[in-house]
């Protein structure tokens, strides 16, 4: 029985530095290359992205609208496979991604398939830490993005970094609203699961994830998420929760009750503070002993930190100055 024809659509911008990587990983992918295509949407790059791309065979087409969402929209508007992947430029996919995958759509139930996005171990100090972080459950919010699964479980939603779908199915929900800043893919999740499709994630479907490598970076990406989330939120509440909701609220949060506390007793803000601390501490020492790397460790305070401060301006942001108003 002939294998089924797949798409991968990669959505990239400016990605010379890391699109090599990922491109060459695709080529070393075990699964017929006569039953396979990648397609690039291009978001109008200005270095040598498209140049790389085509070099590996890829199909570059092009991106105006620049997001994410939109490289999705016209990737999967040139696809021809009957099941279509979307991952991202700085990831790495496992030899056997697809064919690892595609064993579960014999279940006509699911629509979706995915896995874990794993932490490369040529990552970055700083990009490790992310990665140790994004582990955690008390800071997933409920989502399995970044999270180390040993078992098959259904899930409410499946990152757009690893995930296979039926093209008959994105026949339905496609294209997204081409205005989302953030989650679309958790939007376009939410319509397949309202049309009675499930969707999995499959701790052998693996791809390698590199992290944002840099506190400014990571900063610009905690944002911009937290203004996605928010967005979408207003769209339709069952889309924002209360983990969402505390994180953007966190930095108000914290500077009332310091303001209180000091007001009431300077010593009290001073155990808060003192308690806040060995909370970081704490993570240091997780992250100490599972990373076994001091520069690592070092870093996961600092990208705590920067998780709930950046999400809360994100959030605040979207909350007072609506993005339409911006666009």
């Amino acid at each position: 029985m002939e294998e089924p024809f797949i798409s991968v659509v990669i959505p990239a911008r400016n990605t010379e530095d890391i699109i090599e990587n990922c491109l060459k990983s695709l080529r070393e992918v075990d699964y017929p290359k006569d039953r396979m295509e990648v397609i690039i949407a291009d978001g109008l790059s200005t270095d040598r992205t498209g140049e790389i791309a085509g070099s590996y065979g890829a199909k570059v087409i092009a991106n105006p609208g620049l997001r994410v969402v939109s490289g999705r929209n016209r990737g999967f508007e040139a696809a021809q496979g009957e099941l279509i992947a979307f991952s991202d430029a700085d990831c790495v996919m496992d030899k056997d991604w697809i064919k690892n995958s595609i064993k579960y759509f014999k279940d006509p139930t699911i629509a979706g398939v995915g896995g874990p996005n794993i932490t490369p171990p040529d990552e970055t100090s700083f990009g490790k830490a992310v990665g140790f972080i994004f582990n955690q459950a008390i800071f997933s919010a409920g989502s399995i993005h970044g999270r180390l699964l040993k078992k098959i479980k259904e899930v409410k939603s499946i990152p757009g970094c690893n995930v296979i779908y039926r093209k008959n199915v994105l026949d339905k929900v496609m294209p997204m609203d081409k205005s989302l800043v953030e989650a679309e893919d958790y939007v376009m999740n939410q319509k397949i699961r309202q049309l009675g499709y499930r969707l999995v994630y499959t701790p052998d479907t693996i791809v390698w994830h590199y992290r944002r490598p840099s506190p400014k970076k990571f900063l610009k990406q905690m944002y911009r998420y937290a203004i996605g989330r928010l967005l979408i939120g207003k769209k339709d509440r069952k889309n924002i929760n209360l983990v969402h909701i505390m994180a953007g609220l966190s930095l108000p949060i914290f500077f009332f009750v310091s303001a209180l506390l000091v007001y009431i007793n300077p010593m009290w803000f001073i155990v808060f503070i003192a308690a806040v601390a060995l909370c970081l501490i704490i993570y240091f020492f997780m992250a100490l002993v599972k990373l076994k790397s001091l520069k690592a460790a070092i870093s996961v305070p600092l990208v705590i930190v920067i998780l709930f401060s950046a999400w809360s301006t994100g959030f605040l942001r979207e909350l007072f100055f609506p993005i339409k108003s911006r666009i």
